[in-house]
């Protein structure tokens, strides 16, 4: 009697440690000896890597339960401990991404970063929020991962010569540009120029400057005769809808929004632009004269604080909550390509989330099960 209450009792340890390792994968990210461990709330990411530390752990805290037992019992509950450790962490992360999509990229390889990448905007990304450019000393040196990431130069204004050497801009949010240079810049895209201009209608960056203060981003883009020229609208925010938005994209990809939009056609001024929508308009994909424009109706999705779990480990993708970085290597390329780098596998929302971590209890609850009774079968096989 004495020993099937200890059988049971190790059949329940198994399901507390298949249980428990999966949701040791949700606790905050951390990389020890550099390998990424958990965090897969804080990214969303469902890679089986994730899960090395707490797997580990599991075995280790199995190991006194079973010290004493006979080698071939020792070997049947590792042997069913193993595989139930892996299988849970991969039933996890296929029902938790199963419904993100995975179409079919397109070939080629991943574009090497343009040296002629320059960067327009008010947002606090070269420098900290309300720093004067080139200011030094630690207040004026802090700026976003993502310009180290793209190796962009900042411009100040568009004319001419800023625009000389430039094959490719990111215009993200700007101050009010002269008529003479919006003339400037629809005339360097229409002689062959790149462009992805992000543009929000409700800038929601978080801000210590006051309302007015002139060292502060537009709270709501100012490209509008821009693209009015071009034939596009970009629609107010609707209400209720200015907070924090996880999109999923049609290629897998995910973007963390802000006060999104969505932009639509207006009667076109120019019939050398053409335009597309894309997204369910959060995007728009433009030809104008022979140069190329992705517009996207948010610029919160920049800030690293969205798009980052850990600032300390910006250089890795497993801290990433967004693939803003890939995807704005590929749009930098090309703007109206399709994404060459395939999406992580990503938790898809939170009801899957919490399919999976059903799943998962049960799947475990059914697997200890089996073990106890095989473990049964074999003991009586074992006495006879």
């Amino acid at each position: 009697m004495r020993r099937k209450g200890v059988n049971l009792g190790i059949a329940s340890a198994i399901f507390a440690l298949m249980t428990g390792t999966v949701i040791a994968g949700l606790l905050p990210l951390i990389m020890p000896l550099g390998w990424a461990a958990g965090g897969v709330l804080d990214t969303g990411q469902t890679a089986p890597e994730r899960w090395w530390l707490a797997g580990g752990a599991a075995v280790v805290l199995f190991a006194p339960l079973c010290w004493r037992m006979q080698a071939w019992e020792r070997l049947w509950w590792l042997a069913v401990l193993m595989p139930g450790l892996a299988g849970a962490v991969m039933l996890f992360g296929w029902r938790a991404s199963r419904d993100q999509p995975h179409p079919r990229l397109v070939e080629g390889t991943a574009a090497a970063m343009d040296a002629g990448v320059g960067l327009v905007t008010a947002l606090p990304l070269f420098w900290a929020e309300g720093a004067l450019p080139g200011l030094t000393g630690a207040r004026g040196q802090v700026r976003s991962p993502l310009i180290d990431h793209l190796g962009a130069r900042p411009l100040d204004r568009i004319d001419i010569t800023s625009l000389r050497g430039i094959s490719a801009l990111v215009i993200a949010q700007p101050r009010l540009l002269q008529p003479a240079e919006l003339v400037a810049l629809d005339d360097w895209l229409r002689r062959g120029g790149r462009a992805v201009i992000f543009a929000d209608p409700l800038l929601l960056w978080p801000s210590a400057l006051p309302l007015g203060d002139p060292r502060r981003p537009p709270l709501t883009s100012l490209l509008d005769p821009l693209m009015a020229h071009w034939g596009l609208r970009l629609e107010p925010v609707l209400p209720g809808a200015d907070g924090v938005d996880r999109r999923m994209l049609g290629a897998g990809h995910m973007l963390m929004l802000a006060g999104a939009s969505r932009f639509t056609r207006m009667a076109q001024k120019e019939a050398s632009t053409r335009c597309v929508m894309t997204e369910q308009g959060l995007m728009a994909l433009c030809r104008v004269g022979q140069g190329r424009v992705r517009l996207v109706a948010d610029a919160d999705l920049l800030d690293d604080r969205l798009w980052l779990a850990d600032r300390r480990w910006a250089a890795r993708k497993e801290a990433h909550a967004a693939d803003i970085l890939p995807l704005l290597d590929g749009w930098v390329a090309d703007p109206l390509s399709a994404p060459i780098q395939p999406a992580p596998r990503r938790v898809t929302n939170d009801a899957a989330l919490i399919a999976a971590l059903r799943l998962v209890l049960l799947a475990a609850l059914g697997w200890a099960g089996l073990g106890w009774f095989g473990h049964r079968l074999l003991r009586a096989h074992k006495e006879m």
